[in-house]
């Protein structure tokens, strides 16, 4: 292993010279096996969901030299709690962190925290950061995300008083500056922005909710659901604008003013939940190609894509990288949570010879906003309209538990059907929420039609259900717009 280390040692001193740069040569060497002669080096950029969770499978699953590249000051935590720890549901961030980073040390995987990659170079096969250079056999890209701050400027440089929550240490300061403030402007009305608004309504904050779209989620409900979510919202005290465009003026730690077209909001501070962008910018570098959806292109392996082929060395999961909608068969970006731990599953599995393929994707999410949960799978009407897909839809409203039993809850469920097969699912309502949209899901994957819907039994006990579940009336509306649809269209031939 000595004659090895020293000839990569010697590349590592005339990469440096060439570039002008200082720093180590790191090589980590594996706890599990110390006998074997040469591990391979698994370098993986980008400390979350994704990252971390390639890093532990590969360590179970292998021998090989581990390093985890990342850019934050935690590690292994849950960015999807902040929320609630700034609601005072969970009490502190600390109880964010899934695993510290002393479980990664005493299982041989370097985690580099506060360390950003500045480049990689495909040929040598190095990452660079401003510490040194780590050879790989492996590369894992998982950079996830940057905010999106639609402003003239510098996106990394903001005045005094406005927050982003892209890491546990911004949540950290946004919490220490919710201390002395009265009132609390949001720009952006996708689910952690209407999560964060609650959150400091429960609090007693003052909160302004800014969206620049006609809806709320606009583009993951539809317009009848969306206005459940927002009726809940001000029935909590939150002022919600919408159609908006927001400018603020660069001393705003000093007027503390947001200028709407039409009128002027005060506010103590400004919190940006206006959406995130894939970070690409290291693999753009790098010549790997980036899809038309902005984020990595990757094959069924999860393996990137440079000049004309498939790297089997580089892979890439998470936020920054593009996947196939289930629906439309089309490019997309699926920020969540659940789909960065699904491909690093994928990953983790290619990289240590269990060839596993990563499947198109219907993207089921869920979000809760104090007593309301809402979420959906598949397509939007919206959605489908872009893309000259015609579907049917079925509405219905109905309880959580039978109508004489304590603390029952509403329940709203629209379905979409392209050709009769559910492609949509969009819920929102008081509990439950999320095993529907599961089991939704699978339905959406299963290709389910309407005829299987109305053969479909259901379950009944008056604490967890209505007698007649709220799913049967919402396929009853669908079957009723066929049945119209179908007569009409007869009706034009003859």
């Amino acid at each position: 292993m000595g004659s090895d280390f020293a000839a990569e040692r010697a590349v590592y001193n005339g990469i440096q010279k060439a570039a002008g740069v200082k720093g180590k040569f790191h090589r980590t060497i594996s706890t599990q096996n110390p006998e074997k002669k040469s591990s391979e080096r698994v370098v993986i950029i980008g400390g979350g969901a994704c990252g971390m969770a390639v890093a532990t499978k590969v360590r179970r699953q292998s021998d090989s030299e581990i390093t985890v590249l990342s850019r934050d000051s935690h590690t292994a935590y849950s960015h999807c709690g902040i929320p609630f720890v700034l609601g005072r549901e969970i009490e502190s961030f600390e109880k964010l962190i899934v695993k510290p980073q002393d479980f990664f040390r005493k299982n041989g995987i370097n985690v580099r925290l506060n360390e950003c990659a500045s480049l990689i170079d495909l040929d040598l096969k190095i990452v660079r950061t401003g510490e040194g250079i780590y050879p790989f056999d492996k590369l894992v890209i998982a950079t996830g995300s940057m905010p999106f701050i639609p402003r003239a400027g510098s996106a990394n440089i903001l005045p005094y008083g406005i927050f982003t929550l892209r890491s546990l240490a911004d949540g950290m300061l946004f919490e220490k500056a919710l201390e002395t403030v009265n009132k609390v402007c949001i720009i952006g009305a996708g689910t952690i922005g209407i999560e964060c608004a609650v959150a400091l309504a429960r609090r007693g904050i003052k909160c302004c909710l800014i969206s620049r779209s006609k809806n709320l989620l606009s583009r993951q409900l539809d317009p009848d659901i969306s206005e459940i979510i927002r009726e809940h919202l001000e029935n909590l005290g939150i002022e919600v604008i919408t159609r908006a465009t927001v400018a603020f003026p660069e001393s705003f730690w000093k007027e503390k003013i947001l200028y709407l077209e039409d009128r002027q909001l005060p506010a103590d501070l400004v919190l940006f939940a206006s959406g995130v962008r894939p970070e690409i910018s290291l693999a753009l570098e790098a010549g790997i190609e980036i899809g038309k959806a902005g984020g990595i292109i990757v094959n069924e392996m999860l393996q990137v894509k440079a000049g004309k082929e498939f790297l089997p060395c580089a892979y890439a999961g998470g936020e920054c990288v593009e996947v196939t909608d289930l629906i439309t068969g089309e490019a997309r970006l699926s920020q969540l949570g659940t789909t960065a731990r699904y491909m690093a599953d994928i990953i983790a599995n290619n990289i240590t010879g269990k060839y596993t393929t990563f499947r198109p994707l219907a993207s089921p999410w869920v979000a809760v906003a104090g007593d309301l949960q809402f979420g959906g799978v598949g397509i939007t009407s919206r959605e489908a309209e872009s893309r000259g897909i015609n579907v049917i839809t079925g509405f219905s409203r109905g309880r959580t538990r039978a109508s004489y039993y304590p603390d029952r809850k509403d329940l709203y469920i629209k379905l979409l059907f392209k050709d009769e097969v559910l492609v949509g699912a969009q819920l929102a309502g008081g509990e439950g929420i999320k095993e529907r949209i599961d089991a939704l899901s699978l339905a959406v994957r299963k290709k389910t039609t309407i005829r299987d819907f109305l053969d479909l039994e259901t379950c009944y006990a008056p604490p967890v259900s209505m007698l007649v579940d709220p799913l049967r009336p919402a396929v009853k509306a669908a079957v009723r717009k066929i049945k119209e649809k179908k007569e009409k269209e007869g009706s034009e031939i003859r």
